[in-house]
């Protein structure tokens, strides 16, 4: 239950000393035990001493650790050199007077050990019982005599029900597993696979059982990797399967550890956890729309424990325990307590760091699960049309009904917590006070369930739980079957959008994907696999509202609506910890301000003649909005910046107020500014225009022409302030350390974007005249230093977000595109020459760079718009055939049938700058009498 590292165990003689009486007494019981030869009998001994020395090391180690500390301090040990002190107190633990000075120190800790370690006994004695009675049975599994037990390993999971555990046996026939549990639930779940599959070796299955009422046997799975490309083809599919499968039955805990791959085939060796019940959690305030996203998410596929997820149990933070997952040289270190300077009066629990251990999920060495996205899909589509198939004619409801009275287990807490708990409540500070340690604990338990529907809940289900905790047992809850709960897992898997589920698959693999990558650059940016092979101009404006009005359905149908009216889309979003699958939030880049401002341009464009008309998207918009205020109410943004802070949302309310021609939004945008006012810029570490200080200036310059409320500059200013104080300035110009380990050039997080902020700050009529002085010179410098990562060789501008690779990159984000943007916007409204220089580079640099995206962050639709500045601009140098860029971008998208988005892409994507409503937006610019306002710019 409170595992440790493996280190040399200086306290042994005194673990020996304190479980001898337990062992002992066990060896006689086994002795005397009849069907169980000599050699049985010393071999199930050897096992059960290891298990019960383990188990009292756990136990004891943070007292034995304290209680050497207090020994040397007051001079108890007084052997010369320090490993002889020591020594002397192992010595001393092992008398009668350290046994009552224990007692006297910490009163429950005898009476607990002993029941825990007479507990694992009798467990054990329970085994080796069950293996002698049942012998002649499991030659069910081998088609010959078992013969003698030849090896047992003991604790193969955590100890349960007055320490009973899972154990391997080698038996002269082969090997089997033992479980304490009933195994009829297995052998339900497996008739009704054989059912819904048909007889044949290919579907997939669970280990055959015998089960013996309160326990049973189970074949032993073999691992082995899949032998060429065919067999993870199908190994993938019939993973699809399983999820279907699961979705149907609410499996729960099929994690890495519980999931065998016998070759292409996934094998479910713990399918204990079915029909569980789903939690509804409390109103989050942020609409229902909001509310049903979480819940969707709660009692998707992801529950089933086999589609990839980041764990926030304690000490497993951003660690992916799935069974399709868990992938290795992915994974977080996970910290767990060992004793260092073991043998010395200097050791003591140390928490270090380790890898986690990974299971035989896996079907290859170094699994791919991104290349079999489809596959996955496809078996999950396959088989939960066979079940809606089999629903329609009748039967599925009757199979259903062979689970009544099976004995299935509850998931109240991820054990984990309960290890945490468990830790507590043997810590030597409780065994030192135990009521005030148990009321703790009953406190926390008590808490939790005011806000989990299905933790342990009442008086006397908490004192159990307590109870288990207390005597070494993690805790289960175990109870048959109810027609009712069956009944209600049917009924939500009827309600079940097959769509929605799909998209959370393809969601939870790209965040798999995505987590794997961290921040390298996308290995397909320079592919550019959508390019149009055969761009055309043909009937040019009737494809683009197709498209356009396309992806505003694909919008809409895959939107989650609330009874209240509220709207909102479940999405892969980047975070702190890394990728998640999460419902929008607030923000412009991924979230829900930047789709409304999609829409609501849609809506404009459809008014003004330029658009197809599409039923619903009135009312989504609506709910949409309806969701975005009820969250901002409730949650502040993570920054300040222009895309994903407080910037954003004052640039949110600002546009939809013009597009949607209602001036009553201008109070929400000035109540954001408020906030950021209050907040105050100087925590700001992000300095960008995404997340950043930078972020706010032009948004806040926004705001003061429309209200003519000059606080609004003077709070522009101050995050110009800030700029110029984290500033680093040498002879290469100016640059901010940002999320990244050295200073970048760039538009999104780099120099190019901060740059371009002072310089329209400096240009308006915020401060004094020497203050827009000062950010003009501060701008200068750094577009000097971008200019500085101009490369002549290659024409372009050098990324260093990843100096090794030396790359460049013709995006918005990260490259000429955004840098182009930036001096065309600066010398439409100055005329400086240096900037129109930047421009015709940048121009030339991202010229025919067609096929990364259909995005406006990293794709077509930013190219477009600056090839269609720019030959506005410099109608010679800059020269472009927009009808034929205008091609190349609907071309592609006909060509790929549908949208590419950004890192994501195989994911649905609804935001503005990486997914549909970035090219909802785009589709509409590229008319050229669109006059919708350009994000790109803060427009």
């Amino acid at each position: 239950m409170m595992a440790e590292t493996l280190t040399p165990d200086a306290f042994a003689p005194v673990f020996e000393h304190f479980t001898a009486t337990v062992r002992t007494a066990l060896g006689k019981r086994l002795a005397a035990m009849a069907g169980l030869d000599a050699g049985e009998v010393l071999l199930i001994r050897k096992a059960a001493d290891e298990a019960l020395r383990a188990n009292a090391r756990l136990k004891l180690n943070r007292v034995l650790l304290l209680e050497l500390h207090a020994a040397n301090r007051c001079g108890q040990l007084t052997a010369e050199s320090d490993t002889d002190r020591h020594d002397q107190f192992v010595d001393y633990a092992q008398q009668a007077e350290f046994t009552d000075h224990l007692d006297q120190r910490y009163p429950a800790l005898h009476r607990r050990l002993q029941r825990s370690l007479e507990q694992q006994a009798g467990a054990i004695e329970a085994l080796a019982s069950r293996l002698a009675t049942d012998r002649a049975l499991l030659t069910h599994f081998f088609g010959r005599a078992a013969g003698r037990l030849m090896a047992l390993s003991l604790g193969q999971g955590d100890l349960h029900a007055g320490g009973h555990t899972v154990a391997r046996l080698s038996l002269e026939a082969g090997e089997i597993m033992y479980k304490p549990r009933s195994l009829r639930v297995d052998m339900a779940l497996d008739s009704f696979l054989q059912r819904v599959f048909g007889e044949i070796n290919e579907r997939i299955r669970v280990p055959e059982v015998i089960d013996r009422g309160h326990y049973g046997w189970v074949s032993f799975v073999v691992h082995r990797y899949c032998e060429g490309e065919q067999e993870l083809q199908a190994f993938y599919l019939r993973l699809g399967h399983w999820l279907a499968v699961l979705r149907l039955l609410g499996g729960t805990d099929i994690h890495h550890e519980n999931l065998i791959a016998a070759g292409p085939m996934p094998v479910v060796i713990d399918a204990e956890s079915l029909f569980a019940v789903i939690p509804k959690p409390a109103a989050s305030g942020g609409g229902l729309a909001h509310d049903a996203a979480q819940m969707l998410i709660a009692g998707s596929v992801l529950r089933t424990g086999i589609v990839p997820f980041r764990a926030s149990d304690a000490g497993f933070d951003g660690a992916d325990l799935s069974a399709a997952g868990a992938l290795p040289n992915q994974q977080p270190k996970v910290q767990i307590p060992v004793i260092v300077d073991a043998g010395t009066t200097e050791a003591r629990l140390k928490l270090v760091d380790t890898d986690i251990v990974h299971a035989q999920n896996h079907p290859s060495a170094l699994p791919q699960v991104s290349a079999y996205w489809s596959q996955i899909s496809e078996g999950f589509l396959a088989a939960s049309h066979i079940l809606r198939d089999l629903d329609a004619s009748g039967v599925l409801e009757a199979w259903l009904r062979d689970f009544e009275g099976c004995p299935v287990r509850d998931l109240r807490l991820p054990t984990q917590t309960y290890v945490e708990l468990g830790r507590m409540l043997w810590h030597p500070a409780s065994l030192h006070d135990e009521a005030k340690a148990i009321e703790r604990a009953r406190d926390l338990f008590s808490r939790n369930a005011a806000i989990t529907a299905v933790t342990a809940s009442t008086p006397a289900e908490i004192s159990g739980t307590i109870d288990d905790l207390l005597y070494g047992d993690i805790p289960v809850f175990v109870a048959p079957l109810k027609r009712s709960r069956i009944d209600a897992a049917l009924a939500d898997w009827r309600a079940m959008r097959i769509d929605l589920e799909e998209l959370t698959i393809r969601c939870a693999l790209v965040t798999t994907e995505l987590n794997r990558r961290g921040n390298l650059p996308d290995p397909v940016s320079d592919g550019r696999l959508c390019r149009a092979q055969a761009p055309h101009a043909e009937q040019l404006d009737a494809r683009r509202r197709k498209l356009a009005a396309d992806v505003v359905e694909r919008l809409l149908k895959l939107s989650v609506s609330g009874a209240d009216g509220s709207v909102t889309w479940i999405t892969p979003e980047t975070t702190t910890e890394g990728w998640f699958i999460q419902p929008l939030q607030g923000d412009i880049y991924f979230g829900l301000g930047g789709v409304t401002v999609a829409l609501a341009g849609y809506l404009r464009e459809v008014h003004d003649g330029r658009a197809n008309p599409v039923p619903g998207i009135e009312a989504a918009l609506n709910g949409a909005l309806h969701t975005l205020t009820a969250l901002e109410a409730i949650q502040p943004p993570r920054n300040i910046g222009g895309f994903a802070g407080y910037g954003a949302q004052i640039w949110t309310w600002l546009t939809l107020r013009e597009l949607l021609q209602r001036p009553e939004l201008i109070e929400r945008a000035v109540a954001s500014a408020e906030a950021l006012e209050a907040k105050g810029l100087h925590g700001d570490d992000g300095f960008d225009i995404i997340d950043g200080a930078a972020g706010v200036i032009v948004p806040l310059l926004g705001l003061a022409d429309a209200t003519g409320d000059a606080r609004w500059l003077a709070l522009a200013a101050r995050a110009a302030e800030h700029l110029e104080n984290t500033a680093v300035i040498d002879a290469l110009g100016a640059r901010w350390m940002t999320r990244f380990e050295q200073a970048i050039g760039g538009f999104s997080h780099g120099a190019t974007g901060i740059g371009w902020a002072l310089a329209r700050l400096a240009a308006s009529a915020a401060g004094s005249a020497a203050d827009r002085s000062r950010w003009s010179a501060l701008a200068d410098a750094a577009f000097a230093f971008e200019d500085s990562l101009y490369e002549e060789s290659c024409g372009n501008w050098i990324d260093k977000r990843h100096p090794e690779l030396n790359k460049s990159h013709d995006t918005w984000c990260n490259g000429s595109v955004g840098i182009g943007l930036a001096a065309a916007d600066l010398y439409a409204r100055s005329g400086d020459a240096r900037h129109l220089q930047r421009l015709r580079r940048a121009t030339v640099a991202a010229r025919g760079k067609w096929g990364i995206s259909h995005t406006l962050c990293h794709g077509d639709f930013s190219l477009w718009e600056l090839q269609m500045r720019a030959a506005a601009l410099d109608p010679v140098a800059c020269a472009e055939d927009l009808t034929e860029s205008a091609a190349h971008v609907i071309s592609s998208i006909e060509e790929q049938r549908g949208i590419v988005t950004g890192r994501a892409r195989a994911a649905f994507t609804p935001g503005l700058m990486n997914g549909l409503a970035g090219a909802v937006h785009g589709l509409s610019r590229l008319h050229p009498e669109c006059t919708l306002p350009s994000p790109l710019l803060l427009e």
